[in-house]
């Protein structure tokens, strides 16, 4: 059973659905395993807990 585990900024319940699908698919394809046994985890954290460079994400977006 593969179990795919995603770690992102917040995404939205449409963003969700559709990387649990995609994801799904293309492990299915390579591995050969049904969809059915897929598990999809998707760990999301907070803006402020992801850092790019020197600056926390949230820095980065506030200043957009």
């Amino acid at each position: 059973m593969p179990i795919i585990n995603i770690k992102t900024t917040p995404l939205t319940k449409e963003q969700k659905s559709e990387m649990i699908r995609r994801m799904t698919q293309v492990t299915s394809e390579v591995t050969g395993a049904p969809e059915e046994v897929h598990i999809v985890l998707i760990d999301e954290l907070p803006y402020d807990a992801v850092g790019m460079g020197t600056k926390s994400v949230a820095e980065i977006r506030e200043k957009k």
